[in-house]
């Protein structure tokens, strides 16, 4: 249990945890991220302990599959019980229009979303559930969407512990999300 005593022992901690569990380490870490990916509670500090107690490549790959696990048992949830309940509770027009402006969008318009930071990745893993969107599209861009995210936030992880050995990376890491936000940022003027 972390004794209060800063970021680095609250990873020690957790690290000897993980260590004392073993393998299963390897299991439960993206089961953490699966279940941050179903509820809505921001997934950014498990990615970044995965990045801290596993490093940037492992924990990456830890984040994104847990996170594209969770992301797919809440579509899925959502594509069984979600649409016949908005079916029952909403007018059929606004379904109607709904799906139409999913189907409009499609495959960039899904991937777009997934790369748009305000847009809440548990909300778009339920909402998408309860469109058309085929369970093939919405696997493949969450599992492109994702990746930015899970690098920046676990590389973020890893260089909380031992900044002054990994500046490189982490600036490396910023200056990422510097020119996919910069990036994004200009094609949506572009658009307008």
């Amino acid at each position: 249990m972390w004794k209060g005593q800063g970021v680095e022992q609250f990873f020690n901690d957790i690290g000897e945890w993980l260590v004392a569990i073993g393998v299963w380490a390897y299991v439960f870490a993206p089961l953490v991220m699966a279940g941050v990916a179903i509820l809505p509670i921001p997934a950014e500090a498990p990615a970044m302990v995965n990045g801290a107690l596993f490093g940037p490549i492992i924990g990456t790959l830890i984040s994104w599959f847990g996170a594209l696990l969770g992301a797919v048992l809440s579509f899925e949830m959502a594509r069984a019980f979600g649409r016949p309940a908005a079916e029952r509770f909403l007018r059929a027009s606004a379904i109607e229009r709904a799906d139409d402006l999913v189907t409009r969008a499609g495959w960039r318009g899904l991937l777009l979303a997934r790369c748009v930071p305000v847009i809440a990745f548990t909300a778009l893993n339920w909402g998408a559930g309860l469109t058309p969107v085929s369970r093939w599209r919405f696997l493949w861009t969450t599992a492109i969407g994702i990746v930015p995210g899970a690098i920046v936030f676990t590389a973020s992880g890893w260089g909380l512990v031992g900044v002054g050995e990994k500046m490189p990376w982490v600036g490396l890491a910023l200056a990422i999300l510097l020119l996919v936000s910069l990036a994004f940022r200009r094609r949506r003027r572009a658009s307008d």
